[in-house]
Formats: structure tokens, sequence, C-alpha cells
């Protein structure tokens, strides 16, 4: 198997659709089928301040490609090899490993357009809040420069309604819409900044809180030869997939500075700026979801977090559950991220 590096990122893409400026302040994303998502996505973040979108489209049937590249400030790339498709990289100090195409183009792709630059990192549900006071992600960035920080991690909050009934319906088309259509969250800290280090993961998701509520535990599928060995690394596979409680948003593309992985970075982020994303995965769009990322197979572990996620929707529905509990509030302001430890920001 060929070892790929990130010099190697131009050999699997070309661009479908625009052009690049390397002066633009770019958001990079992997999407599949996110039409959904697409025009509220594109809407806020050109509102606080992104002037270039970087998509890789993969493979989308659903008009998301058409809709992209229709857009005046998104450059639209294609790849010969696909999300889930295994492959090996081997990063600039040697570290060799296997890993999905998807986390390759993650931390490679980047560089073929804008060494030198912050670059931000969001899926299609992932919407990032600006600190209090701030109007701009072009302050955040500015900051971070100023301190010489290589990146600014982020919390990871689930939004979510306060019943499983509540997620019929259609899927909000704004910002705006989704916060008044799935408005909770749990008001805990999920990441503690260290300086000179990488930061400390607290608690847990919102997704592994409604796994104990319901009852959902690990279960070990043996399909084909399986049925009469299952290796003790295909079992592990079948575990909880932890959902992500933090992800670097933010980063520094350079020489020195480079994500490793789906969520980190080499270097220690900023120890003074902790951003905070809204991830909307209980939506309208759940049960989809869960169907389209079954079918696909491209996530980690061949989706197994979403046959716990088919398991707990059952469960919900049966009993009307409720995502509520003693921990979750509802959306006003961003000073409650600040408040409960999901958000730091400088106050001058």
């Amino acid at each position: 198997m060929v070892d790929y590096r990130i010099e190697d990122a131009g050999q699997l893409a070309r661009v479908a659709s625009g052009q690049v400026d390397p002066d633009r302040l770019t958001l990079f994303s992997t999407m599949r089928n996110e039409m959904g998502f697409l025009p509220a996505f594109l809407a806020h973040y050109r509102a606080i301040g992104f002037e270039q979108f970087l998509i890789i489209d993969d493979g989308s049937d659903d008009g998301s490609f058409d809709y992209l590249a229709a857009q005046p400030d998104c450059v639209v790339v294609h790849t010969s090899l696909p999300y889930g498709a295994p492959l090996t990289y081997r990063d600039p100090d040697g570290t060799r490993q296997q890993t999905r195409a998807g986390v390759y183009y993650k931390i490679a792709l980047p560089h073929l357009f804008c060494d030198g630059a912050y670059v931000a990192y969001v899926d299609a549900d992932e919407f990032l809040f600006l600190p209090p006071g701030v109007t701009s992600i072009v302050e955040v960035v500015e900051r971070l420069r100023a301190a010489g920080a290589a990146s600014a991690v982020a919390s990871v909050v689930e939004f979510f309604p306060a019943r499983v009934a509540d997620l019929s319906g259609a899927l909000p088309q704004s910002f705006a819409g989704l916060l008044a259509a799935y408005p909770h969250f749990q008001a805990e800290p999920l990441v503690r900044l260290v300086p000179g280090q990488q930061p400390e993961l607290l608690g847990r998701s919102k997704t592994a809180r409604l796994f104990k509520t319901f009852d959902i535990s690990p279960k070990v599928e043996r399909k084909g030869l399986q049925r009469l060995y299952l290796s003790s690394k295909a079992r592990k596979a079948q575990q909880f997939q932890k959902s992500p409680r933090h992800k670097t948003p933010l980063l520094l593309r350079s020489k020195d500075s480079r994500l490793t992985g789906t969520h980190n970075a080499n270097l220690p982020p900023s120890s003074e700026v902790l951003l905070t994303i809204a991830h909307f995965v209980f939506t309208a769009q759940f049960a989809d979801k869960i169907a389209r990322a079954r079918a696909w197979g491209a996530h980690a572990n061949a989706a197994a977090k979403y046959r716990y996620y088919a398991e707990l929707l059952d469960r919900m529905q049966a009993r009307d559950g409720s995502f509520l509990d003693e921990n979750s509030v509802e959306f006003r302001d961003v000073q409650q991220f600040i408040d409960c430890g999901l958000m730091v920001y400088p106050s001058t």
C-alpha cells in the first residue's frame, strides 16, 4: 500500500468548480448529501466573516454539488478515493498510520491551497459561535496570530429538542431556526485548556448520556467469516465510538503546524481561547442520517455508532422519550457558554 504524505494530496484531488484565492479566509469541509444543511451553513459562516469555502464533495447525489458550484465563494473538489477508503499516511515526523481517505484529506488538502494561513475545519451540521463582543471570526484569527498560537480548540456541544416527537417536521433553513427548533444543550464543561499541552477532555457527550439513559449497550455482530472467528480489533470496533467533545476548528497551516487526525493538531492550541461549536445531531434528519451513514459505511468502524443511534431512536420513540435531564438548559446567548465552561475568551 502506498504511503501518502501531505504533498501527495494533489494526486488524489482535482478542483471541479471554482478557483481558490489563497488570500481569502477559508473554511474547509467534506460533505456528502448535505443539501438539508447547506443554506443555513453557508449563510451562517458568511455572516461571521468567512470569505471562501473549500469543499470536498464526496459523491453527492442530492443536488449538493450543483448548489455549491453555483456559489461564487465556493470551490468544490472531487477526489479519486472516496472518504471511507483505507490508506496509509506518513506524517512529516515519519509516523505511519492506517486511516481513512477523508481523514487524510482533512490533514493534507488545505496545504495545497492555503499554506501559511489559518483555515477553519467544520462539518455541515456544525455551527461555530463567536465569543461575546466579537463581531467577526477575523478578530479571533488576529488574536491567535498575535499570540503566536497555531490553533484554537472548541467544545463540541450537541443541541437537541425537548422530546423525540420534536424531531418531526422539516429541517430549518437558518442557524436561528435550528437553535429555535433544537434549543437545548448540556451546561457542563467538556474541555479544559492546559498551557503548553493538548487539552484535557472532561465529562461525557449528550450521546453517551442518552445511551446510558435508554440502556443502549454494545453488542457484537458476527457476519460472514466472523461467525467462525472475530478478532479483538473487530470486536473493539463494535464498541461505542465516542461522540466528539472537542475539535480544532481553526488551525494555521504551515510546515510546522498541521492536523494529526480528525480532531487534534500536532502543536498545543491556544491556552486562552476555547471556542464553542453547536453540533446538530438530533434533528428532523436524524432517522435519515442514521440510514445514510449505515448504508454508506464510510464513518469510523463502518458506522458502528449509527447502529446504536438506530437502537436509541427506536427506544425513545417507543417511550415518547425526553432528551432533557437535570443539566439540560435552553440556549439564550453565548454568555451561557462562558458561565458553564464551554467557552473561554479574554474579555480584553
